[in-house]
């Protein structure tokens, strides 16, 4: 019975490395107000952009249900789990936005407070977090 976790991490670690995918993080960057600079509004910033650094991440689509029965009542269409390694938790903590797919996804969530949601794998050195997509 102790062969069981290393068979289950084995397979994880095959199955990352057949099906991931390549996000594109942009970390947060510098704004400066421009010519028609609005304190009241907050408008009429000009941010620089990064360049993206590339993260590999296995994806899985959340569906509003899942997300009311499991996150303290939340509903958010778009929003996706993705699993990556431990050391790049940080660059999307300080991240701007993510790109996955040409579809863009934000770590930070207005219905959530504003919080970094990441949580614990069964696998070693990987983490899950939650990306929500912001619609207009």
């Amino acid at each position: 019975m102790s062969e069981l976790p290393e068979i289950k991490q084995k397979f994880f670690d095959e199955f990352f490395r057949k099906y991931r995918k390549t996000a594109l993080v942009f970390l947060r960057s510098s704004k400066e107000k421009f010519e028609d600079f609005d304190p009241f509004r907050k408008t009429g910033y000009k941010i620089t952009s990064q360049n993206p650094i590339p993260v590999k991440i296995l994806t899985k689509t959340i569906s509003p249900n899942e997300l009311i029965l499991k996150e303290i009542g939340i509903v958010n269409s778009g929003s996706i789990w993705i699993i990556l390694n431990d050391r790049d938790v940080t660059l999307i903590k300080n991240s701007e936005k993510i790109t996955i797919e040409n579809i863009e996804y934000y770590v930070h969530d207005d219905a959530v407070g504003n919080k970094f949601q990441v949580f614990p794998t069964e696998f070693a050195d990987m983490s899950k977090i939650i990306l929500f997509r912001k619609q207009v």
